[in-house]
């Protein structure tokens, strides 16, 4: 399928591995020019490297701690300065404290919101007014399962990827008729570093191992299995493009069969 991305241009955020390295491969493989970021600058450029050298697309690692407002701006700053105008935004960003409501502390909380609330606001506020301008745009938040089930012992995950759900829809309805698409992506347990590294903090409060908390994750699908990171990565290249325009305003389960809802 001609996706129609070729000389389209995206930030993605989150990218040194996992499910964003997963989008922003995909992206350049259809020909999107990529800055791409990471707190860390190696694994930044290093990731960079690497896809451009994949896919022969463009490819520009930045280093910024979204949790960081100044860092923020400097970040749509350089992405502006590489790419000339930003068309797709795809912000994955890590996963905050794991607790139940009960051990969830402020300093969870306000962790939580620096990085996942925080960072939708300013990267949508710094990029929309251009792609309104240009009749063109597509915000993509990697989101999660627990933004349509929560977790009881996950509440700030729960609580602010809901958050994202309803912000996202805002934007959808307000920017729809201007060219630009709001969606959540809300992935279950894909085979990532940071489901494993996850795991193995389950696995020491619980006394078991890794391995048995990865197999346990593994069955709450039907499928079995976890998902992988370039399926994710692909969808995300069809909602960033022209194909997807009808999509908007939407929170997309992609989990298997994890979720009871329907």
């Amino acid at each position: 399928m001609e996706l129609g991305l070729n000389g389209k241009t995206a930030l993605v955020t989150g990218a040194s591995y996992g499910l964003g390295f997963a989008c922003a491969k995909e992206l350049a493989a259809e020909g999107v020019r990529v800055v791409l970021c990471s707190r860390d600058a190696d694994r930044a450029n290093n990731a960079a490297e690497q896809i451009a050298q994949e896919t022969g697309s463009q490819v520009t690692g930045v280093a910024a701690d979204l949790r960081n407002r100044q860092e923020v701006g400097e970040l749509l700053d350089r992405a502006e300065a590489v790419l000339g105008a930003v068309d797709i935004l795809v912000l994955s960003t890590g996963h905050p404290p794991t607790f139940p409501f009960t051990r969830a502390t402020d300093e969870h909380w306000e962790e939580g919101i620096d990085l996942i609330l925080r960072p939708a606001i300013s990267l949508t506020r710094g990029l929309l007014p251009g792609m309104r301008e240009r009749d063109y745009g597509r915000l993509i938040y990697i989101g999660s399962a627990t933004g349509l089930q929560p977790e009881e012992s996950s509440v700030v995950q729960s609580t602010l990827r809901t958050g994202i759900n309803g912000f996202s829809k805002c934007i959808a309805t307000e920017a729809a008729a201007d060219g630009v698409t709001a969606n959540v992506l809300c992935p279950g347990y894909f085979d990532t570093p940071l489901v494993t590294d996850l795991a193995g903090k389950y696995a020491e409060e619980e006394g078991v191992s890794t391995e048995q908390v990865l197999d346990n994750w593994k069955k709450l699908s039907p499928a079995a299995k976890f998902g992988k990171p370039e399926d994710l990565g692909a969808f995300v290249a069809f909602l960033a493009s022209p194909r997807g325009e009808f999509f908007n305003g939407t929170s997309i389960a992609m989990d298997g069969g994890y979720l009871k809802q329907y």
